[in-house]
Formats: C-alpha cells, structure tokens, sequence
C-alpha cells in the first residue's frame, strides 16, 4: 500500500501538547518520528491474515483493525474520537454511522449493486468520511477497502503508486478524488485506487 501521510517538510517539527496527547511511546518528539512509530505499528498489523468479507464489514472488526494498525502508538487506538474535528460527522453519530455504513456495504455485494472495486472505494469513501478516529483515518479507510477488495476476489488497490512518486502530489490527487467524491463522482478516486 503506498503511504500517502507522510509527514509534510522534513518530519523535524516538534508535535504540540495537544499531538502527545494519548502518545504511549516516550520518545517520540518530531513529526518524523511519529510517523515512523506508526508505520512500523501499520506494518506490523500488515502481517496478519486479511479477513473474510462477513468479518470485515462489522463495526467491532474495523475498530479492531485500527487497534492493530496503531495501538502500539495511540492509547485511543480502536476507539471512536470523542472530540468535534474539523473534518466528519459529529462524535456521537459515529457508531451508527459505521454500522449504517457495513450495512450498505453487505446490501452492496449481496445484490451486485456494484462492482468489487466500486464497492470497495465507495466503502473507502464513506468510512474517511465518516472520520471515526481521531488519528489515521486515511490509512485505516485504505487498509480495510484493501481487505474488502481482497475478500472479493480481486487484487489489492495501488493507491495511486503508478502515478507519482513525490508525496504532496500524491497525496494532492488522492484529497481531489475524495473531493469529488463527495460531490457524487466516484469515478476519479476509483481509477486512483487502481493506478
């Protein structure tokens, strides 16, 4: 899965009080190294078996992913944020939100209202919408769309690898397809997703 939340300029900025908060690693001081704790965390959650669909698409399994994803870094890790952000859906509709989302996404695949990639993405879409945690949302959304997409017999999605090699570029283009996607078009994100 190509990485698409580096940390902006060199990773030397210092994290604020508010970043600690949660932080279970002592010596982490700097973006950078925040960022290498959690992609170290991430691929160590990597290395498991990818579920069956049935299992992924529960709200339990997907918080569950995002404690293995994190929770060697964040004590909050699997747990729905409690704080209003700037970006998803009020705290308190989080929980029925990912589970009207599962829901969706069953109905989707047990009625072929999609295909395996749309699904998947569409799936992607909402669940960083939804913004459930306070922290790797995009990294989380991509990891279990990457599941889902697996479970349905198809490979897993680059994410964009194909297309640029510079991370703000990258990562410019993935925002513009969520964007669009907001808007009703799924179209540019899908084609991300498989470049």
């Amino acid at each position: 899965m190509v990485d698409l939340s580096a940390p902006a300029g060199d990773g030397r900025t210092a994290l604020s009080h508010e970043d600690l908060e949660g932080l279970i690693p002592t010596h982490i001081a700097t973006r950078g190294d925040l960022f290498e704790a959690e992609q170290r965390n991430i691929a160590e959650a990597l290395l498991r078996r990818p579920p069956p669909t049935a299992a992924l698409l529960d709200d339990r399994y997907l918080r569950d992913i995002h404690k293995h994803m994190f929770g060697r870094v964040w004590t909050w890790a699997g747990k729905y944020r409690s704080r209003e952000t700037n970006i998803g859906i009020h705290p308190a509709e989080i929980s029925v939100a990912v589970r009207s989302l599962v829901d969706d996404a069953r109905a989707w695949i047990e009625y072929g209202a999609y295909g395996s990639d749309e699904s998947a993405v569409r799936f992607h879409h909402r669940l960083v919408a939804i913004h459930p945690f306070p922290n790797g949302n995009g990294r989380h959304g991509r990891v279990a769309a990457d599941y889902l997409v697996l479970s349905l017999g198809r490979p897993l999605f680059m994410w964009g690898a194909a297309l640029r090699r510079d991370t703000p570029s990258l990562r410019e283009e993935y925002q513009t397809a969520l964007q669009e996607a907001d808007r009703g078009s799924i179209t540019r994100l899908l084609a991300f997703a498989r470049s």
